[in-house]
């Protein structure tokens, strides 16, 4: 699991490494430009993972444990009301 979260911020600081500014503004203008589609498929895909955890018996409340929120948090989520943070 850790390993796909590292990948993800290696790749954002390898934008940081991009030696021509020009060339670093144009990466980071397009990845801003698709960033609400990318937010809104990390929180589908974060439902989703909810959902199933759900559905294989377990609670809101270790949900939550796990993911370092509250039970309400994740039973948010689980509705789709939780998509901008948590």
């Amino acid at each position: 699991m850790a390993g796909e979260v590292e990948r993800v911020r290696e790749a954002l600081r390898a934008l940081e490494a991009i030696p021509d500014a020009l060339d670093r503004a144009a990466a980071c203008t397009e990845l801003l430009r698709e960033w609400p589609e990318l937010h809104r498929l990390v929180a589908d895909v974060r439902q989703q993972a909810v959902l199933t955890a759900k559905a294989q018996n377990v609670t809101y409340r270790a949900i939550g444990e796990r993911l370092g929120m509250t039970g309400e948090a994740v039973g948010q989520i689980a509705a789709g009301r939780g998509r901008a943070s948590s």
